[in-house]
């Protein structure tokens, strides 16, 4: 090889490896005026679609060739049709993805028949943060502590009957003898909202989160009581109030109530359909992960008063693989609980 010749390869393999990556342009063309649905399994008004509207805002700067983000809402069914469709019907191309609410997670276990998916098969991008809920009254209902439940029945607003807003009321009232009438049919927690102003009900199980951002007067103002936390986070100020997990004390019921906490924990999770192309799911995480460290997001969130502790797309995975791995016997006792496999409860 003359040295004529070897100079030339050698300045061809400097410009290779300077070059972009082969793929990173190709993720990059294929986004670039693309317009992305983020499908929202609730209505406007609650914690999931909060954070949903605010992470679509600043995650489109971070996708190579900045596509628009926008919102498509396929409530119902405690999230599973949302998930249904994005698991069974999405395209699966990086152009859709799902807040995918963490309740299925438990509804996989709870009512396998209406989950079409797997819990391990989602293309997960990454967790906003962990999802703790509260178990919250009006002021007006004569609920002051969750020992008041047990003596007055209240009627207690729910979405569907696989949704942790009546899994978690049931359990209470099959293990610990409360007496809410649980009063399916809400959509969202700006529907239980209004219910809670307009006198419907007096109860009801809301994301924690969502009700300091939306309604945070309301715990201001002592318009509604906090009787229980749902899940490990701690609750500035409302430390007194019992966790879900410590209002039961045998190692059976433990183990139910810790089966109906995975979701808390799975939180506000960002997951497209089976299948994505790995370059295009490997940009989207990046993505993701650059978005939780985005000084506007940050600020946005705080504004907000939006917990972020993210949690990365791999990380997920090994959370709803681990959560997939249940056992039977708690699986059938938290059913049989909560009437879900349509026997008595016992």
């Amino acid at each position: 090889m003359t040295r004529r010749t070897c100079l030339s390869a050698l300045a061809a393999c400097a410009a290779l490896a300077a070059a972009p990556p082969a793929s990173a342009d190709a993720v990059a063309d294929f986004f670039s005026g693309k317009q992305i649905k983020m499908i929202m399994p609730t209505a406007p008004g609650g914690s999931t679609a909060l954070y949903g509207t605010v992470l679509a805002e600043h995650l489109k700067r971070h996708i190579p060739g900045q596509p628009n983000i926008i919102h498509e809402y396929r409530t119902g069914g405690g999230g599973m049709v949302a998930a249904n469709y994005v698991y069974n019907a999405a395209p699966r191309d990086g152009t859709i993805f799902t807040m995918l609410l963490s309740s299925v997670i438990l509804s996989k276990h709870l009512t396998p028949d209406s989950a079409k998916f797997e819990l391990d098969g989602f293309s997960f991008i990454g967790r906003v943060a962990d999802l703790p809920r509260a178990l919250i009254a009006w002021h007006g209902a004569g609920l002051d502590s969750i020992e008041d439940a047990k003596k007055t029945e209240v009627p207690l607003g729910a979405s569907g009957r696989s949704s942790v807003t009546t899994i978690h009321p049931a359990l209470l009232n099959a293990l610990i003898g409360t007496r809410f009438k649980i009063v399916t049919g809400y959509r969202g927690a700006g529907s239980t909202y209004l219910a809670l102003e307009r006198g419907e009900i007096g109860a009801t199980t809301v994301a924690w989160d969502g009700l300091v951002g939306n309604r945070g007067d309301w715990l201001r103002d002592g318009k509604v009581k906090v009787l229980a936390r749902i899940g490990a986070r701690k609750m500035p100020g409302y430390e007194s109030a019992p966790r879900l997990l410590d209002l039961v004390s045998s190692p059976a019921d433990r183990a139910v109530m810790e089966l109906t906490l995975l979701p808390m924990e799975a939180g506000q999770a960002v997951a497209g359909p089976p299948g994505l192309p790995a370059d295009r799911l490997r940009a989207l995480q990046a993505a993701f992960d650059a978005t939780m460290k985005d000084p506007a997001f940050v600020a946005e969130a705080k504004k907000r008063q939006m917990v972020v502790e993210p949690m990365t797309g791999p990380a997920l995975r090994d959370y709803f693989v681990r959560g997939a791995k249940q056992p039977a016997d708690v699986v059938a006792r938290a059913r049989a609980l909560t009437g879900l496999d349509g026997q008595k409860k016992k």
